[in-house]
């Protein structure tokens, strides 16, 4: 088997100082397409925008010695980043980059939605993308006020408004759900002009398939080094991230391709599962606050089963999770904040619960947390075997919860609500601050301890690739986004899907060689059979 090679100094782009990250190549931009670069957290794809757009020099790896434009030209001369940089020295290309953290923007900008949008206005598309991205009931607040959702859709109105010839998205799809995510995608590609260039990184493989015209791949050693393939065509590029596998380069850096082998029931899976216990519950309705109302449709459940929630931010979802009350379950989590209208006896559960956001100011370390409230399971092997290991936890095990990053949090936060006993776990959006790759694997651990441990898992999810991998059954939210919503009872995965994307009016069709779902481009020849058959989710193998 051949392994990643480490490239040597000459192969090196930009390094930022000794025994540091070092870059060995760049993804190479094309006029007119867009660019979608994909790869595990700390590999270089951040990086890679920042010297793409010109705002910072690549350094060829002589961090401690100034370079001129002349010096990196000549090391670039006979391929196509020759052109690209010679067009960003000698035309004054301009670029604008979407971060990655949106709250930074609070730091730099001042003002309210409305005025920003307006101060950067060169294209005359303030009210257009405000309509589009639901930006116009929030135009006259503060940008400090607004939520991660609203803030990220800000973000790409702002970029958008701009008349630029570099296009830079760093994760778009976060804190966004499905509805807005694909909104961002059309707005994303609209900017697309014969001359100039868009260049998006994003976690959600489907969303950046629908996005890309072709990928590059990162690949490396997260915070060593990071190399970047050439550029491929879209389904290439992410089967050659998910196989591990480059065979222009007859190279394999990772020892295990990635695959989502999707069923419809559990017992349409490669191992037979067993379902002891079937539960029920009755129609609900919850008033939440002053003026959210939730009502449940009732329904059923069994053990070893998880059931995805899907719908826009804003129906329910979290509520229907949120467990107020660790006794009780469904609606009966709220008490006793909501009314509750209800004549059956609702069953009695103990729930472990994953939020989908959560502070860390505390001292505890990941270990001393470990042992004081789950010990039971951080030292039972099959735990550490099938959850911690698989997460790679044990090398945070001794970082402080307030030192971790985002993503090392939410990998702690999941492994800790698997850890704890349980009759059912809820889980709030689990591939929040993961990479690609890891959301993969944390798909495969949840699925694997729900149907090991014969539990119930209730997910809330966005991303299409892992709601998709993780459903045994699925409830659709609808309704009057935090006005009037309700969750369906729990349905097949082919159902549940089918109502869902007919709503949002997009098809989806499965890879054959991974079973990955994928965005039909709107109005392309698969997106209009779909359609015309009623099969807005292909289930075929």
């Amino acid at each position: 088997m051949s392994r990643p090679h480490i490239a040597s100094g000459e192969d090196t782009v930009h390094r930022f100082g000794p025994s540091s990250f070092k870059l060995q190549s760049l993804p190479v931009p094309r006029a007119g397409q867009v660019l979608g670069l994909v790869g595990n957290n700390g590999i270089g794809k951040t990086t890679s925008l920042n010297l793409l757009s010109g705002k910072r020099k690549p350094n060829l790896g002589r961090f401690n010695t100034p370079l001129d434009w002349n010096e990196i030209l000549h090391h670039f001369k006979g391929t196509e980043l020759h052109n690209y940089f010679t067009r960003v020295i000698e035309n004054n290309l301009k670029a604008t980059i979407k971060g990655q953290y949106v709250y930074c923007m609070t730091d730099v900008l001042q003002g309210n939605v409305g005025q920003l949008l307006s101060r950067r206005d060169d294209r005359d598309m303030k009210q257009e993308l405000a309509a589009d991205l639901d930006l116009l009931k929030i135009m006259d607040r503060n940008l400090g006020y607004l939520s991660g959702g609203e803030l990220q859709r800000f973000s790409i109105a702002f970029a958008a408004t701009h008349n630029v010839d570099i296009y830079l998205f760093d994760e778009p799809s976060t804190y966004l759900d499905v509805k807005q995510i694909l909104k961002a995608a059309q707005i994303v590609r609209s900017l697309v002009r014969p001359n100039n260039y868009v260049i998006v990184v994003d976690h959600d493989l489907s969303v950046l398939d629908y996005l890309s015209d072709f990928i590059c791949c990162l690949y490396g050693k997260p915070g060593v080094y990071g190399v970047v393939t050439l550029p491929f065509s879209t389904r290439e590029g992410i089967n050659i991230f998910l196989t591990g596998f480059v065979p222009t380069d007859n190279l394999r850096f990772r020892d295990e391709s990635l695959t989502f082998k999707v069923a419809e029931t559990p017992q349409e899976s490669d191992e037979e599962i067993e379902t002891c216990a079937r539960y029920t519950y009755p129609t609900m309705t919850l008033v939440h606050g002053r003026t959210f109302r939730l009502k449940v449709e009732e329904g059923e459940f069994t053990d070893s089963q998880i059931i995805v929630l899907l719908g826009e931010n804003g129906t329910g979802k979290t509520t229907f999770l949120l467990p107020r009350d660790a006794g009780t379950f469904v609606a009966g989590l709220l008490e006793p904040s909501s009314v509750r209208e209800c004549d059956v006896e609702i069953p009695k559960f103990n729930v472990s619960y994953k939020p989908q956001r959560f502070g860390t100011a505390n001292e505890y370390t990941v270990r001393s947390m470990f042992l004081s409230k789950i010990p039971r399971s951080c030292m039972d092997p099959q735990f550490v075997s099938d959850v911690m290991e698989r997460l790679s936890i044990e090398k945070l095990m001794d970082k402080k919860l307030a030192n971790l990053s985002w993503g090392e949090l939410h990998k702690v936060a999941l492994t800790y609500c698997l850890g704890k006993p349980a009759d059912i776990y809820l889980i709030d959006k689990p591939s929040t601050y993961l990479d690609s790759e890891q959301r993969i694997v944390a798909s495969k651990v949840i699925k694997n301890f729900i149907r090991r441990a014969k539990k119930t898992a209730f997910v809330v999810e966005h991303d299409f690739t892992m709601a998709t991998y993780l459903a045994d059954r699925m409830i659709v939210c609808e309704g009057k986004t935090s006005v009037d919503c309700v969750p369906d009872s729990p349905q097949s995965v082919l159902t549940g899907m089918n109502r869902f994307l007919s709503y949002l009016d997009v098809t989806l069709r499965r890879d054959p060689e991974n079973f990955m779902p994928r965005i039909n481009k709107h109005e392309s020849i698969e997106d209009r059979e779909q359609k015309s058959s009623g099969s807005y989710y292909y289930m075929d193998d």
